[in-house]
């Protein structure tokens, strides 16, 4: 097996441990304040591989077989469990809510301390970028090219390019023209022909300009900052990130989105691949991203999702009584049957994506 691919493995189980790990301490954090009782805590899911012990509340911390996730179970979160005084049902309102709301702010803040620890240990990105590429935009003309994450560009139409600016200002005044693009890739240089796509820009005074894009974002160098600026660049990184994936899941609800905005498993572990081979850093960068986006998804108002029963708790602040076991069961039930339309939907085009070459890559 080929050593990036055990590579990307062991960096998406990790990043699947730690951020559902992350998410399910939200959980079980705020549970025990409310002295409900947590009756399992597990990283991973399927058979119990290993059994670490029980704490002072009798909570069970295990290691299952598959590294996929993990869970916190609480008891009397399911309608057909036999409840008792110390049981989720059994709390007021107020308590499950903010129990299952600490789930996704986890997460969230979790994205934030990852993106407070890479720039503290790695540093920050700068300003100042190498010709090398870090993103490759979906559709565009480097991704049909067959440019990747990581490639350095190292000549444009035979002309040796040490800056981006030297790459840029051929690609720039090259629009609709073929150009070749010269690029070290696993310490072998291949050559491909790209023809830049002719975008206008707003220059000076408000002048338009028509240039050539091939539709790559460069990499850019880090530099050690002081903490306070580190903290303050986490928190705008985490804000931005949010506020991107609540406008991408508006954009694809009312059909104005893409296929490239949404992603499977498939997705995930192609992006990890790409980001690899930029280094650590950026591989966890993506994770705090990846850790970001699980809470804010997990907060959809849909039933199984923590979202769906924000939604219920209001429903029954409104009608002043809890749902019956036999309603949650069939609510449940229906917010299944809708995450799994969700998957396959999602799955089916990655698959597609796959095929066509239209993965991130």
């Amino acid at each position: 097996m080929d050593t990036g691919m055990i590579l990307t493995g062991i960096y998406l189980i990790g990043m699947f441990t730690l951020l559902v790990a992350a998410h399910e301490i939200g959980h079980m954090w705020v549970a025990k304040r409310f002295r409900m009782h947590v009756e399992e805590f597990a990283i991973g899911i399927g058979p119990i591989l290993v059994r670490l012990g029980r704490d002072r509340d009798g909570t069970l911390y295990t290691i299952r077989a598959l590294p996929l996730g993990g869970f916190v179970r609480i008891a009397g979160m399911l309608p057909d469990e036999a409840q008792h005084p110390n049981s989720f049902a059994s709390r007021p309102l107020h308590a499950r809510f903010l129990t299952v709301l600490a789930g996704p702010l986890a997460s969230i803040l979790f994205g934030f301390i990852l993106f407070v620890l890479v720039g503290l240990t790695a540093g920050l990105p700068s300003n100042k970028t190498t010709p090398r590429i870090r993103f490759v935009q979906p559709d565009s003309p480097a991704q049909k090219a067959g440019l990747r994450i990581g490639d350095v560009i190292v000549a444009v139409n035979s002309q040796p390019v040490a800056t981006t600016e030297q790459a840029a200002k051929i690609i720039r005044v090259s629009a609709n023209k073929p150009i070749q693009i010269s690029f070290r890739r696993d310490g072998q240089i291949r050559t491909v022909e790209v023809t830049p796509r002719e975008e206008e820009i707003t220059v000076a005074r408000g002048k338009k300009e028509k240039i050539g894009r091939i539709g790559v974002v460069w990499h850019t160098e880090r530099r050690r900052e002081p903490i306070g600026v580190v903290l303050k660049q986490g928190a705008l990184l985490t804000v931005t990130i949010t506020v991107g994936i609540i406008d991408s899941l508006r954009r694809l609800l009312f059909g104005q989105g893409n296929i490239h905005e949404v992603g499977s498993i498939i997705s995930i572990a192609s992006v990890t691949d790409a980001t690899a081979r930029l280094g650590f850093a950026d591989v966890a960068d993506f994770a705090a991203a990846l850790s970001t986006m699980l809470g804010i998804v997990n907060l959809l108002p849909i039933p199984i999702l923590d979202g769906g029963y924000l939604l219920l708790f209001l429903v029954e602040a409104i009608r002043r009584r809890q749902l019956s076991a036999e309603a949650m069961a069939r609510v449940q039930a229906i917010g299944l049957v809708i995450v799994l339309a969700l998957f396959l939907t999602v799955f089916s085009l990655d698959l597609y994506k796959l095929v066509t070459g239209k993965l991130i890559r």
